[in-house]
């Protein structure tokens, strides 16, 4: 935008921001189902061979899963943060454009 944007197009603004603040909420929520998937995929050393058990293969394959689930867990996490950050830069921009405060101070 150059000069000063209308009330229409500080509207298009915000509603792009809450778009991107639904789209990031949407992808932290499409992250529960591989998170509650890898909770089920647990193998104990009656699973697995002796041999793989005697080894410690269990062990490591579950450490693995787990700390691809905390990893998928914290991307939820920050993919929410993203969103909220989001609507509140649009609620603030919103109050403040509402007081007129970017016009008078010629802030865009």
């Amino acid at each position: 935008m150059s000069g000063t944007p209308t009330a229409d197009q500080v509207s298009v603004a915000l509603d792009a921001l809450r778009s991107d603040a639904s789209t990031w909420d949407a992808a932290g929520d499409g992250l529960d189902g591989p998170t509650s998937t890898l909770g089920g995929l647990a193998l104990g050393p009656e699973q697995v061979s002796m041999w793989a058990a005697d080894a410690g293969l269990d062990r490591t394959y579950n450490e693995a899963r787990e700390q691809l689930a905390s990893v998928i867990a914290q991307a939820a996490e920050n993919f929410h943060a993203v969103a909220a950050a989001l609507r509140t830069a649009a609620t603030i921009y919103e109050q403040e454009e509402q007081q007129n405060l970017h016009r008078l101070k010629g802030v865009y």
